[in-house]
């Protein structure tokens, strides 16, 4: 979910193909999006730039929470009595909360929170808990995050950042497909020395470049959160509710639920057969949904110093 992009764009499936493409890898060469795609490479580079100029799709770095010093993450579900916009702004102005929206279910509104030590995520939520018509806050804590676009895939290998690393890791969070002669002469070095540099970012897992499209783009006008508890298959359960394609998002926890997930789907009834799809997963014992209304704020990069 993201903000802005009420527009809806066409695409055809050579293009979500191509956007599957991209968001594993951002910066592919467009020699490579041709062999993969079947078209020759003007096609390719053709179809790439269309997307980027339709407005609702932009390749950006996303750079591991570590790098920011964030080593707590988690779920908060909050219950509010009264109008619910102005608690989910006072929440929304924390830097911790990365994410805040408005929801339909058994609470009023959702938040994720990224803090840098576990102290101080229980200080945030203290704070949530004592916001003006705040009546109760559900918490789970984050064990791991199994699929996220804004997460980078993979294991994270500890890097030495200098300050041309981190000028680089800012360029490619406001475009990720900057060539390395323009990241070069920007941070003051050669094509092949910022192509080093780079590579070494996405290897390490330091930073991603991936597509990000908004959901409306592709007509999925359904957004629904999932809180889930299993039974003892929790490893095969999550595995398979992870390949589903209409999960956008997962992270095991500890506390309120065993596990949160994000789904997209075109309509409420695709949105029902996923969830009676879920509840038929071996080794699930709960679920229990809420539809996203309002996005409030979602902003996962900070200033790299």
């Amino acid at each position: 979910m993201s903000d802005g992009a009420d527009q809806r764009a066409e695409f055809d499936d050579v293009d979500l193909t191509l956007l599957a493409h991209l968001q594993r890898d951002g910066r592919a060469t467009y020699e490579a999006l041709s062999r993969a795609l079947g078209l020759s490479r003007p096609s390719a580079r053709a179809r790439m730039l269309r997307l980027l100029e339709s407005g609702v799709v932009r390749i950006v770095g996303v750079v591991h929470p570590a790098v920011f010093g964030l080593g707590a993450y988690a779920h908060v579900a909050v219950t509010v009595r009264g109008p619910v916009l102005a608690v989910a702004d006072r929440i929304a102005a924390m830097e911790d909360a990365v994410f805040v929206s408005v929801v339909a279910g058994a609470h009023s509104l959702v938040a994720e929170l990224r803090s840098r030590t576990q102290a101080t995520l229980a200080g945030d939520i203290r704070l949530i808990c004592a916001l003006p018509g705040v009546q109760r806050v559900d918490t789970s804590v984050y064990t791991e995050i199994l699929k996220d676009t804004f997460f980078p895939p993979g294991p994270y290998q500890p890097t030495v950042l200098d300050e041309v690393d981190r000028r680089l890791l800012a360029l490619l969070q406001r475009d990720g497909r900057t060539s390395f002669a323009d990241l070069g002469e920007a941070v003051g070095l050669s094509t092949s020395a910022a192509r080093t540099r780079v590579l070494r970012l996405v290897e390490s897992g330091t930073v991603h470049v991936g597509a990000r499209v908004h959901p409306g783009a592709l007509g999925l006008a359904q957004v629904v959160g999932v809180a889930l508890s299993f039974d003892s298959q929790a490893g095969e359960a999550l595995e398979t509710i992870r390949q589903m394609a209409e999960v956008d998002y997962l992270a095991t926890a500890i506390g309120r639920c065993d596990a949160v997930c994000t789904t997209m789907n075109h309509s409420a009834e695709g949105v029902f057969q996923l969830l009676e799809t879920i509840r038929a997963v071996p080794g699930v014992r709960t679920v229990e949904s809420y539809t996203h209304l309002r996005l409030v704020r979602e902003s996962y990069d900070r200033q790299l110093t």
